[in-house]
C-alpha cells in the first residue's frame, strides 16, 4: 500500500482546519527535544535530502485539493523537521501556482534557517512558526539536545536574521521548561532575543502531554505570566499550553483575520466535528461574542443545528 504523506484535516486551536503534510520519516529531526510528544528522535541529522518524494506528495495534494475542501491551512508538520526535506520548495511552488487560495503554514525548529537554499524553499509560505526554547548553549543542550554540529549562537543568529528579513508571518514559539529556561536571567535574555527578531507574535507553550523524559513539568499559570509581563511590551503574546492567555492586540489580529469568512470556517469545523461555542472560540482564538453572533446567523439560515449532549449544547451541520 502506498505511503500517505498527508494527514487530516484536523481541527487545530491555533490553525483552524488544517491538512497536514509529513515530509520525513517518523522522528527524523535535527533536534531531540525533551518535551516532544512524538517521542525521542531516532535519526538525529541536519542533512537535507528528499526523504519523502516531492513528486508523490504533490500527486497526493493534487488529489485532495482538486475537490476544493474547506481548509484554513496546509501545514508542513508531522513527527520530524519538515525543512530537512530538500523537495519542500517544489511542493510550496506547486501549491502556490495551482492552488493559490490555500494558505500554507510551516512548523519548524528553526535549525535550517542558516541555509540560504532552505530559506528560499520556504519563501512563499504564508505563516512560519519557528521554535526558540533556549537563551544560551547550556539551555539549548538541556532542552533541545542538538547534534554536535549545531550551536546556540549560530542557531539564534540565523533565526533572528530570518525573522527580520522574511515576508512570511512569524509566530515565534517558546516552550517553557521550569527549572531550565525560566530564571529571571533567562527571561531577560528571551526578551532581548524577541526584541531583535521582531516576530508578529510570541506563543508560549509548556508540557501538556508526556514528553521524552520524566523530569519535565508544566509551567504554572503564575510562572507563564512572568514571561508574558516581560515580552508583552515588545510584541503580542499568546499562551497556548494548559494555561491560556492572549494579548488584547493578538485577539484583535485574530478577529480581523477570521471575520471575513468566519461563517465558512465554523461550518467546516462543525461538519467534521460537532463543537460547543467554547470549542469554536478556542479553535479560532476569537471572542465569544463574535462566535455567538455568527452561530445565530448560521442557525437562522438553517446551515447548522443544536444537539444537546452530556457536555452541553453542540453545534453541528444540517448537511
Amino acid at each position: 500500500m502506498a505511503i500517505s504523506y498527508l494527514f487530516g484535516p484536523v481541527a487545530s486551536r491555533r490553525l483552524g482546519i488544517s491538512l497536514g503534510m509529513d515530509l520525513v520519516p517518523h522522528k527524523t529531526c535535527s533536534l531531540n527535544c525533551v518535551y516532544c510528544e512524538s517521542g525521542a528522535t531516532t535519526l538525529l541529522t541536519a542533512e537535507r535530502r528528499e526523504y519523502a518524494p516531492a513528486k508523490e506528495v504533490i500527486r497526493q495534494l493534487d488529489e485532495r485539493l482538486r475537490v476544493q475542501p474547506q481548509l484554513d491551512y496546509l501545514t508542513f508538520s508531522g513527527a520530524g523537521e519538515p525543512m530537512l526535506n530538500s523537495g519542500i520548495g517544489r511542493i510550496v511552488a506547486f501549491v502556490k501556482h495551482n492552488y493559490p487560495r490555500y494558505r500554507m503554514c510551516l512548523l519548524t525548529n528553526g535549525t535550517l534557517l542558516h541555509d540560504p537554499k532552505a530559506v528560499r524553499d520556504i519563501a512563499d509560505i504564508d505563516l512560519v512558526i519557528p521554535s526558540l526554547d533556549a537563551t544560551n548553549q547550556q539551555e539549548f543542550e538541556a532542552i533541545n539536545r542538538p547534534g554536535p554540529e549545531l550551536n546556540f549562537e549560530h542557531f539564534s543568529t540565523a533565526l533572528i536574521n530570518y525573522c527580520r528579513a522574511t515576508k512570511s508571518t512569524i509566530w515565534l514559539e517558546i516552550f517553557i521548561v521550569p527549572g531550565v529556561n525560566d530564571s529571571d536571567a533567562s527571561i531577560a535574555r528571551f526578551a532581548k532575543l524577541v526584541k531583535a527578531a521582531v516576530p508578529t507574535k510570541v506563543q508560549l507553550n509548556t508540557l501538556d502531554r508526556p514528553g521524552c523524559v520524566d523530569w519535565i513539568k508544566p509551567s504554572t499559570a503564575e510562572n507563564t505570566m512572568r514571561f508574558v509581563r516581560a515580552l508583552e511590551p515588545l510584541v503580542p503574546v499568546e499562551a497556548v499550553g494548559p494555561f491560556k492567555y492572549q494579548s488584547t492586540s493578538t485577539a484583535a489580529i485574530a478577529a480581523d483575520s477570521h471575520c471575513s469568512n468566519l461563517g465558512e470556517r465554523i461550518l467546516a469545523l462543525v461538519t467534521r466535528r460537532p463543537s460547543t461555542a467554547l470549542d469554536i472560540v478556542t479553535t479560532f482564538g476569537i471572542s465569544e461574542a463574535l462566535v455567538q453572533n455568527k452561530l445565530c446567523e448560521l442557525l437562522n439560515r438553517g446551515s447548522i443545528r443544536i444537539e444537546i449532549r452530556e457536555r452541553g449544547e453542540f453545534y453541528t451541520s444540517n448537511n
